[in-house]
């Protein structure tokens, strides 16, 4: 079951004088010499690995986003019911939705290691259509996401240090504004990586069956340096590192600031106290991303990525990178119900209504049995 983990994926150099360019084609290599592979046996036993891709990829990644689906639906019900007065709902309610829509393309993208139980060949096949269509495009939810995380806590950094200009800053119209251009500006900044991959039908000899391959397009071939230095390097920096030194900092900040709050503060009023829960939630949603987004980005730094793995260990190294992101979407349901006394409420309202429909349903379906 688990040799084609074993029949890894590897690509033909072809040597000029002037530089190494990759042959446009792949080959399934069934040995686990090279390069890549003495890194890799160094590291790692094979079968253990083997073990990990099956036991992340079908397991914890499929159970990580279904929880995460239903709590981001849940969320975005919970926020339409609230409404978008506040700046607050908005970010928030976007937040769920890149969530929820990278935890849908995930599972899409791994589906490969539940089919390969029942034939390789089409889970080849699914393997080649999930990368070429969907690795970088989940790469925009995932963008999103931090960015939105980002402007949460530059929100919450103006709100606590300048009260008297946040209104102003993050009004209604700028806040809209600002959500709908983040998936438009991450998915026009990732636009070069959407034509890195393509694929080709050819005959796989090991099942004598005609199996989708990935291959590198030829406008990869021709400026591939540029767009790895772009996408691995330029991209990365921009949307994850630097999107985690900004939550850092700006969650330092507020933290300071509540502490000494806390200490001069003698009395609190009740509006006081549910301001400061606002406050703690969406600090808490943020350092939850520092302590998810931290190892991803250190992952990431050391294990550069290609469009195409070559070994093992770095679709390893990828795959606990998916996953640490599948518990990011998912993670901030738990978050609001837990710190929000108002999303709580509104959500046992929903389950309620829902019962109540789901009971009446079912009496006038019983009536219906009945009388027949």
């Amino acid at each position: 079951m688990l040799t084609i983990f074993n029949d890894s994926l590897a690509i033909n150099n072809n040597v000029t004088s002037d530089d190494t360019i990759m042959q446009n084609s792949l080959m399934f290599n069934t040995s686990n010499e090279g390069t890549s592979f003495l890194l890799f046996n160094d590291v790692l036993d094979t079968h253990i690995v083997d073990l990990l891709h099956v036991f992340i990829n079908c397991f914890m990644v499929n159970i990580m986003c279904a929880f995460g689906i239903v709590g981001n639906c849940i969320n975005i019900a919970v926020l339409c019911q609230h409404g978008f007065r506040e700046t607050t709902n908005i970010i928030l309610f976007s937040l769920s939705v890149s969530d929820l829509m990278y935890c849908l393309v995930v599972p899409i993208t791994k589906l490969r290691f539940v089919i390969m139980f029942f034939s390789e060949a089409v889970a080849i096949t699914a393997q080649t259509f999930g990368t070429v269509y969907l690795f970088m495009p989940k790469f925009v939810y995932l963008a999103s996401s931090f960015t939105y995380v980002s402007i949460i806590a530059v929100e919450r950094f103006v709100a606590v240090f300048f009260p008297f200009h946040v209104t102003k800053i993050f009004s209604r119209h700028n806040m809209r504004t600002l959500v709908l251009s983040v998936p438009i500006v991450t998915a026009i900044a990732l636009i070069p990586t959407f034509f890195a991959l393509t694929y080709e039908w050819v005959l796989d000899p090991r099942f004598n069956i005609t199996v989708a391959t990935m291959k590198y397009t030829e406008f990869y071939l021709t400026y591939h340096s540029i767009i790895d230095s772009y996408a691995w390097v330029g991209l990365s920096n921009g949307f994850c590192a630097t999107s985690l030194i900004v939550v850092v900092t700006c969650c330092i900040a507020i933290g300071i600031k509540l502490i000494r709050a806390v200490v001069k503060r003698k009395e609190m009023t009740q509006r006081a106290a549910t301001k400061d829960k606002a406050v703690k939630m969406l600090v808490t949603v943020c350092v939850v991303y520092i302590a998810i987004a931290t190892p991803i980005v250190t992952l990431y730094s050391y294990f550069q990525p290609a469009f195409i793995f070559t070994s093992s260990l770095y679709e390893l190294v990828d795959s606990i990178g998916v996953f640490l992101s599948c518990i990011n979407a998912s993670a901030n349901f738990v978050i609001y119900v837990t710190m929000s006394e108002k999303f709580a409420n509104t959500y046992r309202r929903l389950l309620s209504c829902s019962g109540e429909l789901y009971r009446r349903g079912s009496k006038r379906y019983s009536s219906k049995i009945i009388s027949v």
